[in-house]
C-alpha cells in the first residue's frame, strides 16, 4: 500500500514537469516545422508520448533527458510521414522575381537549420528577411514598412544571407535552461508598490535573467541558452532592459539583480545558526522589561490582553531591527520605476520566513502598519486586505480617529468586510478599531525605546551576522554586482535575525498564537497630528 502511494506521488510530480515543459516543447516544434499548426500537432504528439511513457522513468532527475529522447524519436517519426518539405533558399543577389522554393529530401535537416538561424536573427534583419523572402515584398515596399532607405533594405538582406549561411554551417547546442528551466522568486524591500514581483512572474523573463547572470550574452546566445526563439524574446528583453533588470553593453546583456542561489542560502543558514537563540533571548528580555513602560504610553488599546500587546510591541521591535540600523549609511538604490528599494531573486523559498511587512497612508496622513504573521495561513491580519485600496484605508483610519461619517451603503459593505476579518469591532451602534492607535508623540517614544534597546543589545550581533552573510553572498555573486551585495545581505537578517528568533519565542510561548478574537496582534495605526 505504501509503495502504491509513492508511485502515485512520483507520477503526479512528473505530470507537473510535463506541464511546465510544454512551452519549451512547443518552441522546439516551432523550430522543426513549417508553421504554427504543424508545431501544435507535433507538440501534442510529443506530449502524448511522454504521458504514455511516464512509467518508464525510474528517476525523477532523469526526466529532461528522457523528455528530449522521446521528442527526437517522435519528431523523426513525424518527418517520415511527410513526403515533401519546402524551404527558402537565400541567394547572393536580390532579383525582383525568382522561385526560391525547392523540394528537399525527407531526412534533410536544411529546413531545420534555416529555421533555426532565422529565429536567431536580430529583429531588424529578421523583419527584412521575412518581408522579402516569405511575404514577397519588394525592397521599396519594405523600405516604406520599416521606414528605412532602399539601400539599407538591400544591406540588411545581404547581411542576413551571409549570417544565415554562416549559421547553417555551425553546430549550435541549446543550453541547460532550454530543458531544465530555472524558477526564481522575485524579492523586494523598500518603497512601494512592488512592481518588480509582477514583472518577474514570466518564466521566460526569469530565465533570461538567470542566463546572463554570470556571463554577458548576446540576444542570440540568450536564445540558445534558454531554448526560446528570438521572436518570442524581443519584447521580454526590452521589458527587462527598460526597468534595469538587465543592462546592455554594446551587443551583450547582463543581469543587474543579485540571484541568491540555493547553495548560497544553505551556506548562509549554516553560518548564522549560532545567532538565532542569542537574538531570541534578547528579544524576550525586551518584551518582558519594556511592557510596563509600553502600557504607560496611554495609547488607545493599551488595555488589550497581554498576548496581543506582546505581539504589538514585538512588531515595532522587528521593524526597527530591520530598518533602523545604518552601519555605513549605504544609500538604498533607486529602481527602474523610480522608488528606493532593494530588488533581488532567490532560487528557493525560505520556509522559515514567517512574516511580511508593509505600511500604507490615508488621505489625512495617518499610517497603517502591518507585520503579518503568515505561518501557513494561520496568522491574523494581512496587508493585502488594504494594500492598494485607498477607500478601505480612509474608512478604517477615519474610524481610528473617532470620526462619525455618514457612510454610504457601499461603505457599509466595506466596514462589514473589516468586521468579518477582525479589524473593526461593532459595539451596539458604535464602531471601534481592534488595533492599537498611537499619536505621533506616543509612537515616537515607543520607537525611541526600541531603538535604544537595539543599539545596546542587538546591533553588534546583527552587524556581525550581516557581515557573515555579505561575505558568503559576495563569494557567490559576479563581480559586476558586488556593489549590491551588502544591501541584499542585510535583507537576509529578516529571516535569520527576525523570523527564526521569533519562531523560537513562539515555541517558548513568549509570543502566543492563540489570538484574542476581538484584537489584532500585529497591525497598528499611527495618527498624523
Amino acid at each position: 500500500m505504501k509503495v502504491m502511494v509513492i508511485i502515485m506521488m512520483n507520477e503526479h510530480a512528473l505530470r507537473e514537469k510535463i506541464t511546465e515543459a510544454s512551452k519549451t516543447i512547443f518552441s522546439f516544434c516551432m523550430a522543426k516545422t513549417a508553421n504554427r499548426e504543424e508545431a501544435e500537432d507535433l507538440s501534442q504528439d510529443i506530449l502524448y508520448a511522454l504521458m504514455n511513457s511516464i512509467g518508464n522513468i525510474r528517476d525523477d532527475n532523469a526526466f529532461y533527458g528522457f523528455m528530449w529522447s522521446v521528442a527526437e524519436n517522435v519528431c523523426k517519426q513525424w518527418y517520415r510521414k511527410k513526403r515533401m518539405h519546402i524551404t527558402c533558399e537565400l541567394t547572393e543577389d536580390i532579383p525582383d522575381t525568382e522561385d526560391y522554393f525547392r523540394n528537399v529530401e525527407e531526412e534533410s535537416s536544411d529546413i531545420y537549420l534555416l529555421r533555426r538561424e532565422l529565429t536567431l536573427l536580430s529583429e531588424k534583419y529578421r523583419k527584412a528577411t521575412i518581408l522579402y523572402y516569405i511575404k514577397g515584398k519588394s525592397c521599396t515596399e519594405i523600405s516604406s514598412i520599416l521606414a528605412i532607405s532602399d539601400g539599407m533594405v538591400k544591406y540588411l538582406l545581404f547581411k542576413s544571407r551571409k549570417i544565415l549561411k554562416e549559421g547553417m554551417q555551425m553546430e549550435r547546442t541549446l543550453g541547460e535552461r532550454s530543458y531544465n528551466p530555472k524558477t526564481l522568486i522575485p524579492l523586494y524591500s523598500g518603497e512601494g508598490p512592488n512592481r518588480f514581483y509582477d514583472l518577474m512572474q514570466s518564466k521566460i523573463r526569469q530565465n533570461i535573467v538567470s542566463a546572463c547572470y554570470n556571463d554577458a550574452l548576446t540576444v542570440q546566445q540568450i536564445s540558445l541558452e534558454i531554448g526560446i526563439p528570438l521572436p518570442y524574446l524581443d519584447d521580454e528583453i526590452k521589458a527587462l532592459e527598460s526597468k534595469n533588470i538587465i543592462v546592455r553593453d554594446g551587443t551583450h546583456y547582463q543581469s543587474n539583480v543579485v540571484i541568491v542561489t540555493a547553495d548560497c542560502s544553505e551556506e548562509i543558514a549554516r553560518a548564522v545558526t549560532k545567532y538565532h537563540t542569542l537574538i531570541a533571548d534578547r528579544m524576550e528580555s525586551f518584551l518582558c522589561d519594556t511592557m510596563k513602560a509600553y502600557k504607560k504610553l496611554g495609547f488607545v488599546g493599551n488595555q488589550f490582553s497581554e498576548k496581543t500587546l506582546r505581539w504589538q510591541l514585538a512588531a515595532v521591535l522587528f521593524l526597527h531591527m530591520m530598518f533602523g540600523i545604518d552601519y555605513d549609511d549605504q544609500e538604498v538604490p533607486r529602481t527602474g520605476w523610480g522608488e528606493r528599494a532593494y530588488l533581488w531573486c532567490a532560487e528557493t523559498v525560505n520556509e522559515k520566513q514567517l512574516f511580511s511587512y508593509s505600511n500604507v497612508d490615508s488621505k489625512c496622513g495617518d499610517r497603517l502598519y502591518f507585520f503579518d504573521y503568515q505561518n501557513n495561513g494561520k496568522g491574523k491580519g494581512d496587508h493585502h486586505d488594504f494594500y492598494g485600496n485607498s477607500r478601505y484605508i480612509n474608512i478604517f483610519c477615519g474610524i481610528c480617529r473617532g470620526e462619525h461619517a455618514a457612510y454610504s451603503e457601499y461603505d457599509m459593505e466595506a466596514i462589514a468586510e473589516m468586521i468579518r476579518k477582525g479589524y473593526i469591532v461593532k459595539d451596539g451602534d458604535a464602531l471601534r478599531a481592534a488595533v492599537p492607535i498611537y499619536t505621533a508623540a506616543q509612537y515616537q517614544t515607543l520607537v525611541e525605546l526600541a531603538d535604544a534597546y537595539i543599539d545596546d543589545n542587538l546591533k553588534a550581533i546583527l552587524k556581525e551576522m550581516d557581515e557573515t552573510s555579505a561575505r558568503i553572498l559576495g563569494a557567490h555573486t559576479p563581480k559586476h554586482l558586488q556593489n549590491q551585495v551588502r544591501g541584499i545581505a542585510g535583507m537576509d537578517k529578516f529571516v535569520n535575525g527576525i523570523c527564526i528568533p521569533a519562531s523560537i519565542l513562539i515555541e517558548r510561548q513568549v509570543l502566543d498564537t492563540a489570538w484574542h478574537p476581538l484584537e489584532m496582534p500585529t497591525t497598528y495605526v499611527v495618527l498624523h497630528d
